[in-house]
């Protein structure tokens, strides 16, 4: 059995910064033995059949998502994580995993969109800034744009698209902010409210000037409603027990919510919303995942940069300390990723054939003709585009590096010549009457 899962990078110390791409390595991690199945850290999901990732191969077979991951180890390898729990326990999973994908699915993934990518402030300085560290500079320009944007159409039914989420954190920066003294001018500075030296009542309407009309208050209110949806039913169902359906170890049920949970725990975000509310409001979740982290991953703060340099061929994992199996990704070619930058950037959209569709009965079907340019032909200006490119940047670097050849010609300037001079103009003043 060699087995290779496929997920986008680490971030913020844990192995991924997908969700279910968390939940897929800590499943195969608890699972199999390490020399079993590899991993790597890729940001082409042009290799997926549903075009994103974890996608586990096992030969010439690709499986997509974490529920279909787990069904395919089962029922090929006999590898399952739920095998252990009594029948009761293993029932309770097959029911009760459904009802919690449902909830993240419909919650907790919008939760963490706006988390990650809506909330402008958090996006600028902590997700971005991830991406960054792993992606190839050519894809930055064009996978966390559009992730971000599918992050708003699924969240745009929230509300809070209309709404400034980086605004919320504007004054709670610098010395003697975050203080009860500090938020109630901040307050109602965002209300219209003159501060004074003895405030008057405070209005805690929603009409104007009112505290909960400014656009801080109201998006907070919501953004805490939501995580209130994500975290209460987690909370009841974990109650007094280790994990969530009981027992003393996790099961897969356990790393699909450990793959949302840590990513709102851990990531270093300036609006850290539902890490307070996880902090101070469910303190049980906060060791349920804690201890999640080291009984899937053993605690391991993963570092990017040791990540990059085994995905890149320059280190090996074991080498550098790395405890789960990271390895280099295939050699791609640079042309066509840099061909489907400019693919997806330059060429028209008039230019791309649409899809062709199939009727379910054969004697409907007919081809038609169109009108559009030819995928080999649009793929051939593509490529002689992108040649032409690479050229010419590569003569312009190597023109600019080597001194020209030849000889050196000095011309001589022309000396200047006063404005006026040839025109008599200091014979005519000259006879001028003084």
């Amino acid at each position: 059995m060699d087995l290779e899962l496929h997920t986008w990078g680490p971030a913020f110390g844990l192995p991924s910064i997908d969700p279910t791409c968390v939940a897929a390595i800590a499943y195969l991690n608890r699972t199999l033995p390490r020399d079993t199945w590899t991993l790597i850290a890729d940001y082409d999901p042009s290799l997926s059949p549903q075009g994103e990732f974890p996608l586990l191969v096992d030969a010439d077979k690709r499986i997509t998502g974490f529920t279909n991951i787990v069904s395919y180890l089962r029922k090929n390898y006999s590898h399952n994580l739920d095998a252990d729990q009594s029948h009761q326990q293993q029932k309770d999973v097959l029911t009760g995993i459904h009802r919690l994908i449902s909830l993240l699915e419909s919650t907790a993934g919008p939760l963490l969109d706006i988390y990650l990518y809506v909330s402008s402030e958090n996006y600028g300085t902590t997700t971005s800034t991830a991406y960054t560290a792993i992606l190839p500079w050519h894809v930055n320009y064009t996978i966390p744009p559009k992730r971000r944007d599918l992050a708003r159409s699924r969240t745009a039914h929230l509300g809070l698209s209309s709404l400034d989420l980086a605004q919320a954190s504007e004054d709670t920066h610098g010395p003697g902010r975050g203080t009860a003294s500090s938020d109630y001018e901040a307050a109602k500075k965002a209300a219209g409210i003159p501060s004074e030296d003895r405030p008057p009542a405070l209005q805690m309407g929603r009409g104007k000037g009112g505290l909960l009309s400014s656009p801080l208050y109201a998006a907070r209110f919501k953004l805490d409603a939501l995580s209130k949806e994500v975290l209460q039913p987690l909370a009841d169902q974990l109650g007094k027990n280790q994990y969530l359906f009981g027992g003393d170890a996790p099961s897969s049920l356990d790393c699909l919510a450990f793959g949302y949970l840590s990513l709102l725990r851990y990531a270093p975000v300036p609006q850290a919303w539902v890490r307070e509310a996880i902090q101070t409001k469910y303190p049980r979740l906060e060791g349920y995942i804690a201890r999640l982290r080291e009984g899937l991953l053993h605690n391991e703060d993963i570092k990017t940069a040791d990540v990059w340099s085994v995905a890149t061929g320059k280190a090996v994992a074991g080498d550098i300390g790395l405890q789960l199996p990271w390895v280099s990704r295939k050699s791609k070619a640079f042309i066509p990723q840099f061909r489907a930058v400019v693919h997806d950037g330059v060429l028209p959209h008039a230019l791309q054939q649409a899809p062709t569709v199939r009727h379910g009965r054969d004697d409907l079907s007919r081809t038609a003709r169109s009108s559009l340019l030819s995928p080999f032909v649009i793929n051939s200006l593509a490529t002689v585009t992108t040649a032409a490119v690479m050229g010419l940047a590569a003569f312009a670097v190597q023109h600019r590096r080597s001194p020209r050849d030849g000889p050196v010609i000095f011309r001589a300037l022309r000396p200047l010549q006063p404005v006026f001079e040839g025109f008599g103009v200091e014979n005519f003043l000259s006879a001028l009457p003084r």
